[in-house]
């Protein structure tokens, strides 16, 4: 896993203080669903990645930490390894929540809408995300393609 180097952020939002990178700028909806996930709108979050980042950030903090330790007890039972644990681990937390959030969001949303679009019912627009296994441009070119068999 290739994995960027930790940022500082500078400013702290008391809403997402959890998030290391900027989240992704989503278009209006006015901009029509096809514009919408040509920009990403409803691809996998990339939130999931950030969690596994800051598991291995943990990780090399912690190995900086048992290296540099200069106790005469193990510094896995030290009060500091246990803090840097417990605040990257605090941060996995919220980011893994988030994505989920996130992720669940978009399912949702891009049901809606293409049930909205081709004025289908979302039982049918579900059925047909199962069963596809392409990009999500590629739904949205399947099923305007066969929108006109989906009204029996």
């Amino acid at each position: 896993m290739n994995v960027p180097p930790k940022l500082k952020r500078g400013k702290r939002s008391p809403f997402y203080w959890w998030r290391r990178w900027k989240s992704h700028q989503y278009l209006p909806v006015r901009k029509g669903l096809l514009a919408r996930i040509q920009n990403g709108d409803f691809e996998y979050p990339e939130l999931f990645e950030w969690a596994k980042y800051e598991l291995k950030y943990k990780q090399d903090e912690l190995d900086e930490f048992v290296k540099n330790y200069q106790g005469n007890e193990n510094p896995k039972t030290d009060r500091q390894y246990i803090d840097i644990e417990r605040r990257y681990q605090k941060r996995y937390n919220k980011l893994f929540e988030d994505a989920c959030e996130v992720e669940h969001r978009h399912l949702t949303g891009l049901t809606e809408a293409l049930a909205k679009e081709f004025k289908v019912s979302k039982e049918k627009v579900k059925k047909i995300m199962e069963e596809f296994g392409g990009t999500t441009e590629g739904l949205y070119l399947y099923v305007d393609k066969i929108k006109y068999t989906l009204y029996d």
